[in-house]
This record gives structure tokens, C-alpha cells and sequence, in this order.
């Protein structure tokens, strides 16, 4: 008797034990994927791009930018937190951009992954927002550039990206720059595929189970990690061969190049690639299969080559960051030099197809001092530009210091006091709680004049803006950007669902705008 329980106490003993050092070797694991996370956040930032920028699960797109929403994120260089602002077409511009404008001007769309989009800078340091002011100052006006691009897009996402916008036919000129990734992009997103009869067709998008994972700069270092290896893995079978892309990544991509190409020609606009001045951007496959489908290319090879060869050169996704002034020391992006350069090559590229007055590089150079001056200090001739260009930029920099609600401001007085202030809503609560900003808020704006609206919303007669706050807790405060039309009047508050999708409202109030 006293031999059997001295045995189950031994493996009792055994067991604790065991339970221990499991409890402490997983303790010891999460300790040392924390530290590993912080380091790399810290000492090799690359990684911040993907896993800090806001993204919203999206049905065709798999994921997609949100509408009217503001955030902050980190400069690779300086690590200085920026503003992360889209408008209302979910586009990476501090401005606005109205039916009625879209439908008497030239429009370029720019699609395309994080060299078109770089939320890696304020707004109106990416490429597209220089290049407009010069067009304009060779036009007289009359130009808009739209900015379409989503970090980490493949072709197919950017195909429908534009398919799926409903303003497509205000644009004149669809411009898809391409990058290297983008063929494995494709299949690693799976948006498209082949039938038994070998035409593309569309998949239902799935949104990955594991998306909190996209959110830990670890995640991609394993990706790439493991990316690295096929690629040895390949080499080491046959010495003689280099790493290939799969035969299937450049079927899809002739496929989705065709269709983008056939959407764009039938809403009356010119399609073209533009290819980036690395080496292996226009890689022979792709190139051939560019020119075997007839679709017109321009590349920034010689341009930027001009101002810097070594920039020919720069390896894709390497660790070692090359010594370009034109990419950021610690990202292998385009920096806010880069992005310029990239504007200076398009603007002379544009403006002669465009039908502009030619520019001299001289006074493009000064008109571009004058630009970027806008940004830095408070002269009255650069007042326009930085309006223009930097609104939500500005604003959200004076929203920084503390903000001190003013009565004359107050437009709405309820569960939250609402203020109209410089072209922005702010929402804000006495002694907030986290509670107060659970429920999604609705926001309904009536223009004044309803052309002002997308088409599809002109029936209805006002844009529907409802969202999901993003707030300031230290001043219990709730910021919304405001179209930029003139406005009539708006309705808004907050709004619960019940398990059977109807709506219950748990507050509401409504504020007509003077004219003035």
C-alpha cells in the first residue's frame, strides 16, 4: 500500500514538474518573441509599412483603405509620427476631389502598391501631389492626379481596385506602375484563376483567420525568411538555374494586364505601364509580355539614371540599404528626394501628351522650391498651395496641441457637443469612457448642390459617412474631416445593430449650415 501511493506521488511529483518547466519554456518562448519583436521594431524598422498601416477587410479586394479616416504613422529615417490621412475616395490625398471637378478636368489615375501610395511621408510629399501642381502651372489649371495606390497590391488588386470605382470614366489617363512583387502578390492573394476553360475568373475574397499576426513585424521576417530559403532551395537543386517565378505568375499577370487595359480603352481612357528605375523591374518576361499585349510603357530609368546611377542598381528586398539619397537609409522605399525626382520625370514626360506649355528645368526646379516651401513656413504666396496640398496635413498638426472648444463653434449639443471647426467635426465628451465610442457613429451630409454627390448617392440626396471612431483620449474627442463641397446640412450620431440587422439610434441630432 505505502509502495503504490509512494508511486503516485513520485509521478505526481513527475508531473508538476513537467507542467513547470512547460509553464517556463513557454513563458520563456513568448519572452523571447516579445524581445525579438521589440528589437526589430527598434534596431530594423522595414517592416513598420506592413504592419502599422490601417487596413479595413474588404469583400472584392481583400483589403482595402477606409474612407475619411485619419491616423498617425513613423517616418523609416527620423521615426517622427506623421499623419496617415485618406479622403473620402479612399484615396492617399489631404484633398478632396468633387464629382463636378472630376467631370470638367484631365484626370490621371495612378495605381499600383506602396511606391504609389508611400505612407511612409506626409501626403504631399508623394510623387503625385508635386507632379499636379507642376501640370496645373503648365495648363493653367484643369489637372487633377489622382493617387489609387494601396500598399502591398498585386496587379489583379489594383485591375479592380479601378473596376470597382464608380468615377472610373472621369479618368483620362489610367497609369498602373509595376512592381516586382506583384506577380507573387497575385497568387499569394488569389483573387483570380483559371477556369477548366482556361479564361480568368474571380474568386471570393477570404480574409485570412490569422490577421492579427499581420500586425507583428516578426510575421514578415518569416515570410521573407522562408521566401529566401525556396530560393536557395531552388538553386541548390540546379546550380546552373536561378530562382524563376512560377510559369502560371506570368499567365495570370498577360490576363489581368489584357483586362486592365480593355476596362480602361472602354471608358475612353489611354492605359499605360510605368516601370521603376531598378534593374529588374521591366524583367524580360514582363517586358515581353508588356509589348506582346500592346500595352505603351514609360520607364524612369534614364531619368532618375541622369541624377543618380547607383540607383540602377539597388537590389530588391535586401538587408544591406543601398547609399541612394533618393531611398530612405533604413526602407528601401523612395524617400521625400525620390518621390520629387519621380515627379520631375512624369511632369516631363506628361506635359508635351497632355498639351502643356513646356517648362524649363530651371522653372520647374523653382516651382517646386516655392512647392515645398509652403510646408515649412507661412509665407502668403505659398498660402494656396499648402491649402490646396496640405489641408488635413495642417489640420491635423494643430490637433496635436490642445484644442480649446469655442461656443460660437458648437453646432450640436447632445451625448457628445459637436463643433464645426475649420472644415472638420469634432465630437467631444466630458469625462469620457471607453464605452462612449463602442457604438458606430453615422454621419449624413446634404450638399447644396447634389451634383456634388457620387452617382450613386445622388438619389438619396446626401453622402452617407458613417464610421468607426479612431479618438483622442486624452481630450475625449472624436475628429471627422467634412467634404469639401459646400454643405447644406448634416444629421449625425450614434447607432446600434441588433441580431437581426435592424438599426436602433442612441442618440441623434441635426445642424443646418448659414451660407456663409
Amino acid at each position: 500500500m505505502n509502495a503504490d501511493r509512494s508511486a503516485k506521488r513520485e509521478v505526481s511529483r513527475k508531473l508538476r514538474g513537467a507542467l513547470v518547466n512547460t509553464a517556463l519554456l513557454l513563458a520563456s518562448c513568448l519572452v523571447g518573441l516579445l524581445l525579438c519583436e521589440a528589437g526589430l521594431r527598434l534596431l530594423h524598422p522595414q517592416y513598420a509599412p506592413l504592419a502599422e498601416a490601417p487596413f479595413v477587410r474588404d469583400p472584392n479586394l481583400l483589403f482595402a483603405r477606409e474612407p475619411n479616416r485619419c491616423g498617425f504613422h513613423r517616418h523609416p529615417d527620423t521615426r517622427a509620427l506623421l499623419p496617415l490621412c485618406h479622403n473620402s475616395l479612399g484615396l492617399r490625398q489631404h484633398r478632396e476631389f468633387s464629382v463636378a471637378d472630376l467631370e470638367s478636368s484631365v484626370n490621371l489615375g495612378f495605381f499600383g502598391d506602396s511606391y504609389v501610395e508611400n505612407i511612409n511621408m506626409e501626403a504631399q510629399f508623394s510623387f503625385t501631389e508635386p507632379l499636379d501642381y507642376l501640370l496645373n502651372l503648365g495648363g493653367g489649371g484643369g489637372v487633377n492626379v489622382l493617387n489609387f495606390g494601396v500598399h502591398g497590391y498585386g496587379t489583379g488588386q489594383s485591375l479592380l481596385r479601378y473596376e470597382l470605382w464608380d468615377l472610373r470614366q472621369t479618368l483620362d489617363h489610367v497609369i498602373y506602375v509595376y512592381s516586382e512583387n506583384d506577380l507573387m502578390d497575385d497568387l499569394k492573394h488569389g483573387l483570380f484563376r483559371f477556369d477548366d476553360m482556361g479564361r480568368l475568373a474571380r474568386e471570393a475574397a477570404a480574409p485570412s483567420r490569422f490577421a492579427l499576426l499581420s500586425k507583428l513585424h516578426l510575421s514578415y521576417l518569416v515570410l521573407n525568411t522562408a521566401e529566401w530559403l525556396g530560393r536557395r532551395r531552388e538553386q541548390r537543386e540546379d546550380h546552373d538555374a536561378a530562382y524563376e517565378v512560377p510559369p502560371n505568375a506570368f499567365a495570370l499577370f498577360r490576363q489581368l494586364l489584357r483586362r486592365f487595359k480593355e476596362a480602361a480603352e472602354s471608358n475612353g481612357a489611354s492605359f499605360r505601364i510605368m516601370w521603376l528605375p531598378m534593374e529588374s523591374y521591366d524583367s524580360p518576361g514582363i517586358a515581353a509580355i508588356v509589348k506582346e499585349e500592346g500595352v505603351a510603357t514609360f520607364s524612369l530609368r534614364d531619368c532618375f539614371g541622369e541624377r543618380d546611377p547607383d540607383h540602377l542598381r539597388t537590389p530588391w528586398l535586401t538587408t544591406t540599404w543601398p547609399i541612394s539619397p533618393y531611398q530612405f537609409k533604413r526602407n528601401f522605399h523612395w524617400n521625400e528626394a525620390g518621390n520629387r525626382l519621380a515627379a520631375i520625370c512624369l511632369h516631363r514626360f506628361l506635359e508635351g501628351r497632355l498639351g502643356l506649355s513646356r517648362l524649363s528645368e530651371e522653372e520647374v526646379a523653382q516651382a517646386l522650391d516655392l512647392y515645398y516651401s509652403a510646408f515649412e513656413g507661412v509665407a502668403p504666396a505659398t498660402a494656396a498651395i499648402r491649402r490646396k496640398y496640405g489641408a488635413l496635413a495642417g489640420d491635423l498638426a494643430g490637433r496635436r496641441v490642445p484644442w480649446a472648444p469655442s461656443p460660437d463653434k458648437l453646432a450640436i449639443r447632445s451625448l457628445f457637443d459637436v463643433y464645426l471647426h475649420n472644415g472638420w467635426l469634432a465630437y467631444v465628451k466630458e469625462g469620457c469612457a471607453p464605452v462612449d465610442f463602442d457604438r458606430r457613429f453615422f454621419l449624413h451630409v446634404w450638399p447644396a448642390d447634389v451634383r456634388d454627390l457620387p452617382p450613386e448617392r445622388r438619389a438619396h440626396g446626401f453622402d452617407n459617412l458613417d464610421f468607426r471612431p479612431r479618438i483622442d483620449e486624452a481630450a475625449c474627442t472624436v475628429w471627422r474631416r467634412l467634404p469639401s463641397y459646400a454643405i447644406e446640412r448634416i444629421a449625425t450620431g450614434q447607432f446600434s445593430v441588433d441580431g437581426n440587422g435592424g438599426h436602433q439610434n442612441l442618440w441623434e441630432a441635426e445642424h443646418v449650415l448659414s451660407e456663409g
